[in-house]
């Protein structure tokens, strides 16, 4: 992009690649399609937030895309996803709250907890409107996972959407724990050019603008898109608005790659790509009940 020589690590991208368009954008979900909306951007890698990737392109490594468990209802298996950690097939957790209709707070999610403080692995949370007319709001208000958050120290939170449109909640959630980060991807979700600049700035640039001023510091907010549901560059030039020019290296960046154990390697071929940051060892002395 013009202007925008940073290195972009995209923590929230879907990955399901059907081909068909999105509901909100119109934007044909597929691995060519991704491939487009990432040119002219130095992009390094991403977090896909698909609880069922591609069969045809399960492994995203070699683009720097890698997944994260995704936990949509009562059924989740923790043996599956402490294996699927320990063989770096995921590298982080993300519960739908609204969606199961409990709060973070509640003894089924503990058990992943305990996993998540043993393995280093952040656990991420659908937080603010839901976006699904089956889901209950009240269980994804920024402010509930409060109380998560100080009774586990060790383990990174990260509120997804940034508690839109509960900014203020969400940022004195994060600016009270020194465990809880802010993503901001989908603010508005389809095609940013077809609101009014001011609209589109009142919507995104404005409330990340707000976000990091509350907090004194942009160490705790990290870029996402929510690519295909916005168009990448358009929804990538809104955020850089809200965001300092001197941060943009950590937000857009620097920020998820200590957050979710990345580095960034040259591959042979000149691209930087984003790797993990070390292997994970036999998890033996892991030990979580499942309610």
């Amino acid at each position: 992009m013009k202007d925008f020589d940073i290195n972009v690590f995209d923590a929230h991208v879907y990955t399901e690649f059907e081909g068909t368009p999105d509901h909100f954008s119109g934007i044909i979900s597929s691995l060519d399609s991704f491939k487009e909306s990432i040119n002219g951007i130095n992009f390094v890698g991403a977090l896909s937030d698909s609880a069922v990737p591609s069969q045809n392109h399960g492994d995203l490594s070699e683009y720097g895309i890698y997944h994260c468990a995704v936990i949509r209802d009562l059924n989740y298996k923790i043996d599956i996803i402490e294996k699927n950690i320990l063989s770096g097939k995921i590298y982080a957790i993300k519960i739908n709250v609204g969606f199961i209709h409990r709060y973070a707070s509640d003894e089924f999610f503990q058990p992943l907890y305990i996993l998540a403080e043993k393995l280093k692995v952040p656990i991420m949370f659908h937080s603010g409107d839901p976006g699904w007319s089956h889901a209950k709001v009240k269980y994804a208000d920024p402010i509930s996972f409060d109380e998560i958050a100080v009774d586990y120290p060790g383990v990174n939170f990260v509120l997804v959407h940034a508690g839109n449109p509960w900014f203020q909640s969400a940022a004195v959630v994060a600016a009270k724990n020194a465990n809880v980060f802010l993503e901001g991807s989908s603010l508005i979700d389809g095609d940013t050019k077809a609101c009014s600049d001011e609209r589109a700035k009142r919507l995104i640039s404005k409330p990340l603008s707000w976000i990091i001023d509350y907090l004194g510091s942009s160490e705790k907010l990290i870029f996402g898109s929510g690519w295909p549901m916005v168009y990448l560059k358009s929804y990538l030039d809104l955020f850089r608005q809200g965001v300092p020019e001197e941060a943009w290296k950590d937000v857009f960046c620097d920020n998820s790659l200590k957050l979710y154990g990345f580095v960034i390697e040259k591959r042979s071929d000149g691209q930087l790509i984003c790797v993990p940051k070390y292997k994970r060892k036999d998890s033996n002395n892991v030990h979580y009940s499942s309610k």
